[in-house]
């Protein structure tokens, strides 16, 4: 299905992940926000009644410290800013602000519409919705600075989902589909494609979509992972050099 998408409607290259190891994850998770920093990985889970904020021993998968949202809460994207996680929500209209180092929390900022994924720069947050569109916001007050509409070619790219920023680029998870866009923030433009569809018949029976990208930038190590999935992957951080072109 990828390679079809991408060559009807697309411009970027596919490349194939590559993978180059894997270690346990809890599959009973339902994975909405992911990212690494200080030697753990953090997780934000989602659906209601089950909704967490948790930090996880990579090794091992352990969950060291969890924190359980409200009942009526379905958590969403997260990132770390300036000694703070910041975790979003489904449809509540807040994002959670928590101190990094206990988990404790910290208040919230309002925003309209809905959290899908997160990310950041150190300059600014970005949001995804589930559209189109990623949503640049100020760190500071969560206000909204500006919207930029994802594209590859002239077509659209709906079902932004969880974020990450990697080496200028922010990577984007696509609800439904097992790939992901590897997106340029001064232009909304696709760079390439990363194909993640081989990931997912060895992350259990329970696995479903894709939904989870975490750089590592001091060892770089990126991370992927899944609704449901019972492993978490390490990939190559691939690059457009060197790869052929795709049919």
């Amino acid at each position: 299905m990828l390679k079809s998408y991408a060559r009807e409607k697309t411009g970027a290259p596919v490349i194939k992940c590559r993978l180059l190891k894997q270690f346990p994850h809890d599959d009973t998770a339902f994975t909405q926000g992911f990212f690494y920093h200080d030697g753990y990985l953090y997780e934000s889970t989602g659906k209601q009644g089950n909704s967490s904020l948790r930090k996880v021993e990579l090794e091992s998968g352990i969950v060291r410290t969890m924190v359980k949202n409200d009942k009526n809460v379905f958590s969403e994207g997260i990132c770390f800013w300036n000694n703070k996680i910041y975790q979003l929500t489904w449809r509540a209209g807040k994002c959670f602000i928590y101190d990094f180092t206990s988990l404790a929390r910290k208040g919230f900022f309002k925003y309209k519409g809905q959290g899908w994924g997160l990310t950041t720069d150190g300059q600014f947050i970005y949001q995804s919705n589930g559209s189109s569109v990623i949503t640049f916001r100020d760190p500071y007050d969560f206000a909204r600075i500006k919207r930029l509409r994802i594209k590859d070619g002239i077509a659209n790219i709906h079902r932004l989902n969880e974020l990450e920023y990697i080496n200028g680029l922010i990577f984007s998870n696509i609800w439904k589909r097992d790939c992901i866009a590897a997106i340029d923030p001064k232009t909304g433009k696709v760079k390439f494609w990363l194909d993640i569809s081989s990931l997912r018949p060895l992350a259990g029976k329970k696995a479903e979509v894709a939904n989870g990208i975490a750089w590592d930038a001091a060892g770089k190590r990126l991370f992927v992972t899944g609704k449901f999935w019972n492993k978490v992957f390490e990939i190559e951080l691939p690059t457009l050099e060197n790869q052929p072109a795709s049919h």
